[in-house]
């Protein structure tokens, strides 16, 4: 496939983690972006903000733009920019060369819980293991409520965030990274999922974890390996659900 069309299926994917996002409520209106590390170059793709700006929910290939790794607009169409916050994206792509795409996005649940000091629990296992997979690996908090705008502030999130593939913003939202734009959009849809049951098992009670017999018993699993996913062709079994189901 030659690169401009690699490029524009790219942009084509972006857009379409915006519309699954934005369907599933991970995020409302135009808070929150998506981008993706153009393979082999140091242009980013990215869900673009401006007078002329879709929301995520109805977002399209027009709204997605490119970007340098300085910040640096280099393809847009009129009334579009980069997003306020590229220099959280920037700051993953900088520090951590595995990455290819990262989504920023402001879940309810996740506001909510940050701002009460409520923490994440395993509060299930066969619900949902991918989400509670996500959460023993680790899910920092970064503990500022403030947008990041700048190198330093991208830095000092780096610092929270880590190797890790899901970062919580204190009182703001979220941000996922990922060896793919799929990957990191259904990384940013389990990590919804746990955030929402958290503050539903808040809201009854006190929520207890899972046994940790049943914790180890899935660690066992996941060492042995777990049953693919992806089709021959690489395209996730879930991601292919979540955009079939923007054909509704």
């Amino acid at each position: 496939m030659a690169a401009t069309q690699k490029v524009r299926e790219l942009r084509k994917k972006i857009a379409l983690s915006c519309r699954i996002i934005g369907k599933m409520g991970v995020t409302k209106g135009a808070f929150g972006h998506v981008s993706a590390r153009i393979p082999g170059t140091d242009r980013i793709l990215i869900k673009s903000k401006g007078p002329n700006e879709a929301a995520l929910e109805f977002a399209s290939e027009k709204d997605i733009i490119t970007i340098d790794l300085e910040g640096k607009v280099l393809e847009a169409g009129e009334g579009l920019d980069a997003p306020h916050e590229t220099a959280m994206h920037l700051a993953v792509y900088k520090a951590r060369p595995e990455i290819a795409s990262v989504i920023h996005t402001h879940p309810d649940w996740v506001v909510i819980l940050t701002a009460c000091g409520k923490p994440l629990l395993p509060i299930y296992g066969a619900y949902n293991p991918p989400s509670m997979r996500l959460l023993l690996q680790g899910i920092p908090l970064y503990p500022r409520s403030v947008t990041i705008i700048d190198e330093e502030l991208g830095k000092d999130f780096m610092r929270a965030m880590g190797d890790k593939k899901a970062c919580l913003l204190l009182g703001h939202g979220m941000t996922t990274a990922g060896e793919s734009v799929e990957d990191a959009t259904l990384i940013s849809l389990n990590l919804f999922e746990l955030a929402r049951m958290n503050y539903l098992a808040y809201a009854v009670g006190e929520p207890r974890q899972i046994p940790d017999e049943d914790i180890q018993e899935y660690q066992r699993r996941w060492e042995k390996g777990v049953r693919a996913k992806k089709s021959p062709s690489g395209e996730h079994s879930d991601w292919r659900y979540y955009a079939r189901l923007l054909e509704k």
